[in-house]
């Protein structure tokens, strides 16, 4: 099974209208209470700072709201869907101070110490290998830059009940796929497992019945990739995203260089969350 980098998933989802929705019909900005919240949190910690990067920006999260606190913004994100949605959302508010920029989080277009403050909204949740993305944030952080974090407390997610395993089908452009989601601990992580199946092998119109009686294009399945014959599935790949609790995602950034300010929990979005502010070390 290949592996495939999760950017190129955001990019589909932005690209097909599933994710990514920040303006309403009329072209204003409209947020849930929870991503009122979200944007309290990141504009109250980056307040006043000269230079903040939004690392993996998405549709323009928290950008356009970091655009009323900060003097200038950057966001940066991998998907070109992403940020044409975020293009879009910051022509039509008239928001002048934010650039965008397509660029890999572990290999970022900056010089050493470029920003005094670093907005991270999920972004260290939807990486594989973190690492060198913590090393790439310490090197364009300028001594005392500000960090807000927001990532998901995956411990406490797991201690809430949520199946260790889901499995549905999806069509998608013509395409049907098993999309098996697993929820893995030693280390925390999320795994994305797609098989792309082909719709006329025998084995295959379990599945389209299974989906047959529902007018959403993703349904639950029962079937497993075990279930499967080698030559039903045309193709298959991975994605696999690293996941923290605060002990971690503390630990991870003190060794990257920098040092919690402050921390705490909350549910946002019905998942339980972390909101973290981490200085950089002098």
């Amino acid at each position: 099974m290949r592996r495939r980098a999760a950017w190129v998933g955001y990019d589909e989802m932005a690209a097909t209208g599933v994710y990514g929705a920040l303006l309403n019909e009329t072209g204003e900005l409209s947020l849930p209470p929870d991503g009122e919240n979200e944007a309290a949190f990141f504009c109250s910690t980056l307040a006043g700072r000269d230079r903040v990067l939004d690392l993996g920006c998405g549709p323009g999260f928290p950008s356009v709201v970091l655009a009323s606190s900060a003097r200038t913004v950057c966001g940066i994100d991998a998907a070109p869907a992403m940020l044409g949605k975020a293009k879009e959302a910051l022509a039509r508010l008239g928001i002048s101070n934010v650039r965008l920029i397509r660029a890999f989080a572990d290999k970022l277009p900056f010089v050493a110490c470029a920003f005094d403050g670093i907005a991270v909204c999920g972004t260290l949740g939807s990486l594989g290998n973190p690492g060198a993305v913590l090393r790439e944030l310490a090197r364009v952080a300028a001594p005392g830059a500000l960090v807000a974090s927001l990532e998901q407390d995956f411990r406490r997610r797991l201690s809430e009940g949520v199946p260790r395993e889901e499995r549905r089908v999806r069509r998608d452009r013509g395409r049907l796929e098993l999309q098996v989601v697993r929820y893995l601990t030693d280390p925390y992580r999320i795994r994305y497992e797609y098989y792309v199946l082909d719709p006329a092998s025998r084995s295959v119109q379990r599945l389209l019945e299974c989906a047959a009686s529902r007018s959403v294009e993703t349904a639950p399945t029962e079937v497993s990739p075990s279930d499967l014959p080698r030559e039903a599935v045309v193709d298959a790949f991975c994605e696999e995203e690293v996941q923290y609790d605060p002990e971690l995602l503390r630990v991870a950034l003190e060794r990257a260089g920098f040092e919690l300010v402050k921390q705490t929990t909350a549910i946002s979005y019905g998942v339980p969350h972390i909101f973290s502010v981490f200085r950089r070390q002098s």
